[in-house]
């Protein structure tokens, strides 16, 4: 009787160390769901902040490339102006000497347009930068 009641003893006691283990892989896993709640929560979060963050780095490139066309249009417009009174000016001119102010005129003219666009291309500051989309764990 002896040695089944020490295999009862043995059993049970092999039994309640498995119930044990088990409770404690059980409470471990509620702790991972919680993780994992707290993960995808936080992982939308940053997708919600890539995505405005994308909508106004797509509105800054609108609005530089906006002001670059603009910037542009006004200075072959200052080009054609100076190409045109140039032509209007050599029509007129009959020696060499007058000619050739003429087209130092027209030089230093485009040399002005081109350095006032160039100033305003460099008042636009750099490129924005793109936002990073968050990557899931």
């Amino acid at each position: 009787m002896a040695p089944s009641a020490r295999r009862i003893g043995i059993a049970t006691l092999i039994s309640l160390t498995l119930c044990i283990s088990t409770l404690h892989t059980a409470v471990a896993d509620d702790d991972d769901s919680k993780s994992k709640k707290d993960s995808k929560i936080e992982f939308k979060n940053e997708k919600e902040k890539y995505e405005y963050e994308e909508n106004e780095y797509k509105s800054a490139i609108e609005y530089r490339e906006e002001a670059r066309e603009k910037i542009n249009r006004k200075f072959k417009k200052a080009i054609k102006k100076a190409l045109a009174n140039a032509k209007i000016a050599l029509a007129s001119a009959t020696t060499a000497e007058q000619k050739l102010l003429i087209m130092n005129k027209l030089k230093n003219a485009r040399m002005a347009a081109v350095a006032i666009r160039d100033a305003a291309l460099a008042a636009l500051g750099s490129l924005p930068i793109p936002p990073v989309e968050p990557k899931k764990d």
